[in-house]
Formats: structure tokens, C-alpha cells, sequence
């Protein structure tokens, strides 16, 4: 088995395509990527004060194509109060609003702060997201799948962080998921924070999703970007895609300014099954989190 990374800007200037088993059909399906949304503290304040606050509005060129935009959603949506010590990601429901606006379709809720607010926060977030038309995947292992174009797309949400991941009992719903699905997308929050490189767990992690079947994986938690790679599956299967870390996407955060570019992730399912991806990166706000340029 050999792997393969890929630079960024090999990625940007030249799409890779790829065949996955997919009935042809003659519609394209895109499908976007970004990483950790926050929508409290000062994201919170400033969308208070903006009756039509549209943070995300900078990547409408990228995202206003999408059929399914998607990204990790680190903020319980929700009233109830904290439950857990240190840093609590909790916004008010309402909040949900802005991910409307931008017109996200789905978001992952595995990770490790869904459960500021406890399960009463979880609930109201569930709860919130639907109100709007928006799928939660998470934080339980289970998937959904959506239906584009009469394709079937798995997603299926995890978490490595705080908890730790089983992979003995993940995998065979990896390969559930595989069965019921013309593509399994992974989405996994995992790794250390503001480290620019993967580390040995996430590629071991990485290696076993994508022998239980995941065809993209998609990770996020160290707010950082980080590298791209293709594992392989043989002559037989296409590799699997695996982007370890996309940084933020909506974050007032401060310090290392690397925790300022984000990165968006699209792939595009073309007729007899073909694929191919790109990305593209830009720049936050450290005060709001507003995306203020695409840069490449």
C-alpha cells in the first residue's frame, strides 16, 4: 500500500479525477467542505449586532454552487446552561441563522464541545438545526444519507478528541454505511491543536476508516491547516482522499495567526462516476470571525 500527499497548490491548479463506483448520471454534484464554526463569544456579539450578518458571504463564489455545504459545528445551539469547565463554545438558537443565510445544508456535531450545555444543549441544537432545514450528523456514530441527483451520499460524524474513538465498534458502520451509499464522506474531529502536521493516531485512524470503506475523509479540531493525503486500496478501488485538517471557518480566535486561514474543500461527482476536488484558502477576522478574503 502506498500513499500519497499532495500540496495545496497542486490541488488548486490542477483537479485530480478519481472513479468511484457512482451510477452515471449526466448531473454534476458538488459537495463543499469547511472546518470549525463557532457562534459564540465574539462571533455571538457581532452577529447581535447585524440584523442580516452574513459572515460567510466572501466565499459565496465557492459555496453558492454547492448541493450539500457542509462544516463542523462547534457551538451548541441553545439556552441551557454550561455544564463543563474551561472554554464553552454555547450560543443562543437563534444563532442558527447565520448558517441558514449561507445556506449550509449539513453540519457534524462530534466533537468536543457539543456537550457544553449538556444533553438539554444537544437537544435544542438538534432541535434548532431542523427548524431551518439543516441536517446534524452526530454526535453518535450513526449515518445519514442524502440523496442528490439519485445519488446516495453517507456521512457519517466522529470525534477522537477528549473521548477517544473505538474504531472496533465504528467500523462496521463504516462499512454499513458503504453498502447503503455510492459515497462514504468521514468527517472526523481529531488530532492536536495548532500542530501543522498530522500526527501517527491520525494517520493510523485515517488508514483503518478507509480500509472499512470511507472514500473522503474530512478532519478538523487543531483550528490549523493541515496536509492533504491519498491512501491507496489497490488496483481495484480509487484511494482514499484524506484532508486532515481544514483550520477554522467561523472563529474569533487570536494568538497564532495561522488560526486565521481556513481552507474549503470542494468535490464535484461528475457523470460515470467521475470525481475530482479542489480547494481553495482565506482569511478570518480574529475578532468576529468574518471570512475576509479568499487568497488562493
Amino acid at each position: 500500500m502506498t500513499n500519497k500527499r499532495v500540496s495545496r497548490a497542486a490541488a488548486g491548479l490542477a483537479a485530480l479525477i478519481f472513479f468511484f463506483c457512482i451510477a452515471p448520471e449526466p448531473q454534476l454534484i458538488q459537495i463543499t467542505f469547511l472546518g470549525d464554526i463557532m457562534l459564540g463569544r465574539g462571533v455571538n456579539s457581532a452577529a447581535a449586532r447585524s440584523k442580516n450578518w452574513r459572515p460567510f458571504e466572501t466565499l459565496s463564489p465557492i459555496t453558492q454552487w454547492a448541493d450539500v455545504l457542509a462544516g463542523n459545528l462547534e457551538s451548541p445551539l441553545t439556552i441551557a446552561p454550561v455544564v463543563t469547565s474551561g472554554y464553552a463554545l454555547c450560543a443562543p438558537p437563534n444563532r442558527v441563522e447565520v448558517l441558514k443565510k449561507a445556506s449550509f445544508d449539513l453540519v457534524t456535531l462530534a466533537n468536543n464541545h457539543i456537550h457544553d450545555c449538556g444533553d438539554i444543549g444537544i437537544e435544542q441544537t438538534r432541535a434548532s438545526l431542523q427548524s431551518f432545514g439543516i441536517q446534524a450528523v452526530g454526535p453518535n456514530p450513526a449515518y445519514v444519507i442524502i440523496k442528490s441527483h439519485n445519488r446516495k451520499l453517507g456521512f457519517l460524524a466522529l470525534n477522537d478528541v477528549s473521548v477517544g474513538l473505538d474504531l472496533k465498534s465504528i467500523i462496521p458502520i463504516i462499512q454499513s454505511a458503504a453498502r447503503q451509499s455510492d459515497l462514504v464522506i468521514v468527517s472526523i474531529h481529531w488530532g492536536s491543536e495548532y500542530q501543522h502536521e498530522e500526527s501517527m493516531r491520525q494517520k493510523v485512524i485515517a488508514a483503518a476508516l478507509s480500509r472499512a470503506g470511507a472514500d473522503i475523509i474530512i478532519g478538523h479540531h487543531p483550528h490549523v491547516i493541515q496536509p492533504m493525503e491519498m491512501i491507496s486500496r489497490g488496483s481495484q478501488k480509487p484511494p482514499t482522499l484524506v484532508f486532515y485538517s481544514l483550520g477554522n471557518a467561523l472563529f474569533d480566535q487570536h494568538g497564532l495567526a495561522d488560526t486565521r486561514t481556513g481552507e474549503a474543500v470542494t468535490l464535484i461527482l461528475g457523470p460515470g462516476g467521475a470525481m475530482q476536488y479542489s480547494t481553495k484558502t482565506f482569511e478570518i477576522d480574529p475578532n468576529n470571525g468574518v471570512i475576509l478574503k479568499i487568497l488562493e
